[in-house]
């Protein structure tokens, strides 16, 4: 049985979509828990850190999705 590249690819992007909604419920949440706790504190502080390595993530992720899908046009066409 021969597959495509698309479908050897299909595991990853799956993966990658789970993971890009989970991260956006970790962005979600800390920005819940900021509105409800007094800023300038420890806690805030710890929540703004987690936050901004939740979104780099976000980031990342979309980015490599951008990537592949380029190249995959590209050798495509």
């Amino acid at each position: 049985m021969v597959t495509s590249k698309a479908e050897r690819h299909l595991p990853a992007c799956m993966f990658a979509h789970e993971l890009l909604n989970k991260m956006g419920a970790i962005v979600s949440r800390c920005e819940l828990l900021n509105e409800r706790t007094e800023q300038g504190t420890e806690y805030a502080r710890q929540l703004a850190v987690i936050r901004g390595i939740a979104e780099s993530a976000v980031n990342e992720l979309i980015e490599h999705q951008r990537r592949a899908e380029a190249n995959e046009t590209r050798k495509a066409g």
